[in-house]
């Protein structure tokens, strides 16, 4: 009985993993555009029939876009994102974050800000005076 069991699970995950791997071999272009206005400006995208797609619009000097898919766990990612001079921000919810900052830090820097660095005048020692050039006497030249 239980070999039964065993082999009747095998060859359900063996189907599962071969429609899973069809539905990608058979998958084809749902939706697609591309528009470019001649002046820099631009925007395209397209969707796949197993989930996947992603899009595109800006200039020369800023994009946002978007992509999707889902994952082998059957998750949905979507990861949209802005590309301009400061770099490329992605954001996601599957894209990792740095941790909360630390109460006691955010407490810190909150002191920091309201207690600016007041710079107070340094007492001169008389040696660390730069020196003032000796004007130097004129040399004459006399003709021999």
């Amino acid at each position: 009985m239980f070999k039964y069991l065993a082999l009747v699970l095998l060859v359900a995950a063996c189907t599962a993993t071969a429609t899973s791997s069809d539905d990608d071999a058979h998958a084809h272009v749902e939706k697609q555009y591309k528009k470019e206005d001649g002046h820099g400006k631009f925007s395209y995208g397209y969707d796949i029939t197993n989930g996947i797609g992603a899009g595109e619009a800006g200039d020369e000097h800023q994009v946002h876009g978007e992509y999707h898919f889902t994952s082998k766990e059957g998750l949905p990612v979507k990861v949209s994102y802005t590309a301009d001079e400061n770099g490329y921000h992605p954001h996601g919810d599957l894209l990792p974050t740095p941790p909360p900052t630390p109460e006691a830090i955010l407490r810190a820097l909150a002191y920091i800000d309201a207690h600016p660095h007041k710079e107070e005048p340094r007492p001169v020692h008389p040696h660390s005076q730069p020196r003032k050039p000796q004007p130097t006497k004129p040399q004459s030249h006399r003709n021999h």
